[in-house]
């Protein structure tokens, strides 16, 4: 049975709550995430989790932030717009690759675009760089965002293996789709 958690425990704090909930939807994906699991992950008791996190809802918000907030080192660097973009594209695979599981559960909601985290700060830069006008800069940036989101839910969801073929499909597919975006971008500015 588990344990009561006591106040002064160094286990349950929210981070830790975090980091247990996304190793076992790493592992063993969304629908496994139970708080009733997660507590057993924990060695709390179940109550304990809910003066932490409100309901499992809030937890995967929780979770999808996380993960989001783990980019918070993407910073545009040196290069061409058009460099800089390609990076931007490359580190958010990354980033949707390593957690395919949340980022499946996370491209299906309708706020999976975070207009305060930093792969969109990023995004915004690097298409004034481009030379994109202010107006079109957030529009177009929301475009790309979904555009790039729903490529790679068909990445981690094996679509574009199926579609391609087997191999490097993914990452033929994924290059050719961010040449294609830059040539977009390329025509507007």
């Amino acid at each position: 049975m588990a344990q009561t958690a006591k106040s002064g425990d160094q286990r349950l704090t929210k981070g830790a709550i975090l980091q247990a909930a996304l190793k076992i939807v790493d592992t063993d994906g969304v629908d496994a995430l139970s708080m009733r699991k997660l507590a057993g992950q924990l060695g709390v008791n179940p109550m304990s989790i809910y003066h932490h996190v409100e309901n499992k809802a809030a937890l995967l918000d929780g979770l999808t932030r996380l993960v989001t907030d783990g980019a918070r080192h993407i910073a545009v660097g040196d290069g061409t717009w058009q460099q800089q973009l390609r990076n931007l594209a490359y580190e958010f695979r990354s980033l949707s690759l390593a957690h395919g599981n949340l980022i499946r559960y996370a491209f299906s909601s309708d706020d999976f675009i975070q207009r305060d985290g930093p792969m969109w700060r990023a995004l915004c830069t690097v298409l004034r760089t481009a030379g994109l006008p202010e107006t079109e800069v957030e529009r177009t940036g929301a475009v790309l965002a979904v555009l790039v989101g729903g490529l790679l839910h068909t990445e981690v969801n094996g679509t574009m293996r199926r579609l391609i073929g087997s191999g490097q499909a993914d990452d033929a597919g994924f290059a050719l789709a961010v040449q294609l975006l830059i040539d977009g971008v390329a025509a507007r500015v």
